[in-house]
């Protein structure tokens, strides 16, 4: 299948549009940081904060997908291809997102990534140089209201890339047709 067609077929169904690719288990490992969270421990808030971490770092591999195919569909029939986002790190996702298409909503959503990203290293990379338990465990109480704030985002920028990608589809005969020009 040419990449046209394939472009096309994947705006036709929606369960191929850009998403986690196990949501289910995301689910379960958000649960497992909240629950961790809830125990008010140290090691409670640093587990907590490695599973945001990671759970933010797949929300932002899916809003760089979501904007290639946002792309893709802007300029079809030209070809725009996918980045290759394999064995990237959280810094170079983030750079990555800040080239696809931006709005104050994606802005927002990289600063907080950011600030989330800053937290973790100061935590897990530099944790011999605080001066107390206590004091790891107040820095990490920081992921928790971070990581709300990265999922509301999240899931208002995911939801208007949705209703762009519907609006795409409603108009999918248009797509043939230049397919058939």
């Amino acid at each position: 299948m040419n990449y046209q067609n394939s472009l096309i077929s994947q705006l036709e169904n929606s369960d191929n549009w850009p998403y986690f690719n196990r949501p289910s288990f995301l689910d379960d490992l958000n649960e497992l940081a909240d629950n961790a969270f809830q125990n008010n421990t140290t090691e409670g808030y640093l587990s907590a904060l490695l599973i945001y971490h990671q759970i933010c770092e797949e929300m932002i591999q899916v809003l760089i997908k979501c904007s290639t195919f946002y792309i893709q569909l802007s300029v079809f029939p030209q070809q725009y291809n996918k980045r290759d986002l394999k064995d990237k790190m959280f810094g170079q996702l983030i750079n990555e997102l800040s080239n696809c298409v931006i709005d104050d909503k994606i802005l927002k959503f990289i600063e907080k990534s950011k600030q989330l990203n800053k937290l973790r290293i100061k935590m897990v990379h530099k944790i011999t140089l605080k001066d107390s338990i206590l004091d790891i465990s107040n820095q990490c109480k920081e992921s928790k209201n971070l990581f709300n704030n990265i999922e509301v985002l999240f899931d208002s920028i995911y939801d208007n890339y949705r209703v762009t990608f519907k609006d795409y589809k409603k108009d999918i005969e248009d797509f043939y047709e230049v397919l058939d020009a």
